[in-house]
């Protein structure tokens, strides 16, 4: 019986981690800054484009705060 279970725990270890493997973006958007109003976070997230620091961003509000993320 714990031959059994030890098989079956490492048949789902590996599973998991085939599975997790699989599914990872090629590129992930990642929080740049926070700000307080919206003009301010397209600002900066169209200067990141301009200067080549990222090809796309999303200004998105959340808690009174625009967060940035590219």
């Amino acid at each position: 019986m714990r031959t059994v279970r030890t098989l079956i725990a490492s048949v789902v270890l590996a599973a998991g981690l085939a599975v997790s493997v699989g599914v990872t973006p090629a590129q992930a958007a990642t929080l740049r800054n926070v700000y307080y109003y919206d003009w301010d976070c397209h600002r900066v997230g169209n200067l990141g484009i301009d200067s080549g620091w990222w090809t796309s961003y999303t200004c998105t509000p959340q808690y009174g705060y625009w967060f940035l993320y590219a």
